[in-house]
């Protein structure tokens, strides 16, 4: 990465059963004018998402999230896929919505970016069908589109 970047770290409450697996997580941020602009999709972190400028703060030579100043606008989930030789087909079907995802091998993770100009009909649609076949599960990391009426 070059200068312009840097790892900015967050903050991760855990809860009983020891989940997130880490009590800090670190995403790539811009520089830009008045802050960072967010450049990872976070596996963990709830309420970010990538394009979002934050701010930060040093402490002991480390750049830490201190408050979002500006929303990108897009969504993040986070989905489980339960059967290891389809990650790859959840993945690919996920791009094809016109999402980017970043894979957690180990655990069968994929963090998923929505774009803010993409609808969330057809995604939740294939999410919530996967769901039901137990082929996968998910949860929203920050959920900032409008969710259609048919899955309210």
């Amino acid at each position: 990465m070059n200068s312009a970047y840097k790892k900015v770290l967050f903050r991760l409450v855990q809860d009983a059963d020891g989940y997130p697996p880490a009590s800090v997580e670190g995403l790539w941020a811009k520089a830009v004018e008045g802050g960072y602009q967010v450049d990872g999709i976070p596996f963990y972190v709830y309420g970010i998402a990538p394009g979002d400028i934050i701010d930060t703060r040093e402490d002991s030579g480390e750049t830490w999230f201190d408050s979002l100043r500006i929303s990108s606008g897009r969504s993040v989930f986070r989905v489980i896929v339960k059967q290891p030789e389809t990650l790859d087909q959840v993945r690919a079907a996920l791009q094809d919505f016109g999402c980017n995802c970043e894979a957690e091998q180990a655990v069968r993770m994929l963090a998923v970016e929505v774009p803010s100009q993409r609808a969330l009909d057809t995604l939740l649609y294939y999410l919530l069908t996967q769901r039901e076949a137990d082929l996968l599960d998910f949860e929203e990391g920050v959920l900032r589109h409008t969710i259609p009426e048919e899955f309210r």
